[in-house]
């Protein structure tokens, strides 16, 4: 996938889409209004259409509804597809497990897997709807697969004249950006284009930037990036983003998934919050690293058992931390402690992934 300045196809014209009853959401701010930009749409949206949804079970409404059940409950039988990404629309699935189509086990439409054999709809997926929506939970993380989804979806409809409506949802990096631009040596499916680690965009400013056409629904109320924002409950985009702080923590120790040595407590509700391994000494871990005085993070000795040594990372400040600046300085202290053989010399280690995730090779010399 390369879309780092994607070029602005020749797809459906607004006026084209306005004689269909589409239109994007223009609402003014409400502290009482939902986050969702799905739900504003969904309350003026045209009850003819046949539509398609590109979501997931996290994506919830102010009733605490997802976003499929409310399109049900307006469009009917009108809602003819459904589409998962990575993890697939129930969300179960594990980091890069491939899932397959299936039949909706309710309402008996198609759920097509964007995860599986196909990565980008397909114009037989697409046939006979009116408009697709993508509604999905994201992070505003590069690495975090549902920016390669909403960008291949657009690229998708783009190329079948199709409408597509992008939805806001509130992340836990709005306007901030942090780490390595990807490289276009180095685009893949977790860098799909030129954005840093922490791009910071919420999706329909992802997909403005990105020049495909599309209709944007977005978010109808002041969300701080640095606050929880006002939903029901968190369903995780994810297995292992289990709450809001685990989301806000991912990007600056995502690398230990190219040290599998490293455990990152995935199946715990710490997941990505604490780094664990026979040889670490979390204490003298934690002194060191908070030596260092990294703005809004603090680290603390974590260990539970003996023979592993754990260091969990807590943040303090939001507003100051920057999830780059903590992965550059767990890497140059474990390095320098415990040396390359316990890092990327290690026989378990993948520097590939490590290089996949940054969309550079620029990490390596974090560590010279």
């Amino acid at each position: 996938m390369s879309v780092a300045t994607p070029p602005v196809s020749p797809a459906e014209s607004p006026s084209v889409a306005a004689r269909r009853g589409l239109s994007t959401v223009d609402c003014p701010l409400s502290t009482n209004a939902s986050c969702a930009g799905i739900e504003a749409w969904l309350s003026t949206a045209p009850r003819d259409l046949r539509v398609g949804l590109v979501s997931h079970q996290a994506a919830l409404l102010s009733t605490g509804e997802t976003a499929a059940q409310a399109c049900r409950q307006v469009f009917g039988e009108k809602l003819r597809a459904l589409f998962g990404p990575e993890h697939g629309y129930f969300g179960v699935a594990a980091a890069g497990e491939r899932t397959a189509s299936a039949t909706h086990p309710l309402w008996g439409i198609p759920v097509h897997s964007l995860y599986g054999q196909h990565r980008k709809p397909t114009p037989e997926m697409l046939a006979g709807l009116d408009l697709l929506i993508v509604d999905l939970q994201d992070l505003g993380v590069r690495c975090y697969t549902y920016l390669a989804t909403l960008l291949l979806t657009l690229e998708a409809c783009a190329e079948a004249h199709l409408p597509c409506l992008v939805c806001d949802r509130p992340i836990p990096w709005h306007t901030i950006e942090d780490g390595p631009v990807a490289d276009p040596a180095h685009f893949s499916f977790v860098a799909p284009c030129a954005l840093p680690l922490v791009h910071g965009r919420l999706p329909t400013e992802i997909a403005a930037w990105s020049g495909f056409p599309h209709l944007a629904a977005p978010m109808t109320a002041p969300c701080p990036p640095f606050e929880r924002p006002p939903v029901p409950e968190f369903i995780p985009p994810s297995p292992a983003i289990r709450s809001w702080e685990t989301a806000r923590i991912y990007p600056a120790t995502v690398f230990a998934e190219a040290l599998p040595q490293l455990d990152i407590a995935r199946a715990t509700a710490y997941a990505f919050r604490v780094l664990s391994a026979p040889w670490f000494e979390g204490e003298r871990l934690a002194a060191e690293l908070n030596e260092r005085e990294l703005p809004g993070i603090t680290f603390h000795d974590f260990t539970q058992a003996p023979g592993q040594g754990a260091l969990r990372l807590h943040v303090t400040d939001p507003r100051t931390f920057r999830p780059w600046a903590v992965t550059c300085a767990l890497l140059q202290t474990l390095h320098r402690r415990y040396g390359p053989e316990r890092l990327f010399a290690h026989p378990q280690a993948r520097p590939e992934w490590m290089t996949k995730l940054c969309g550079t090779e620029a990490w390596r010399e974090e560590l010279s």
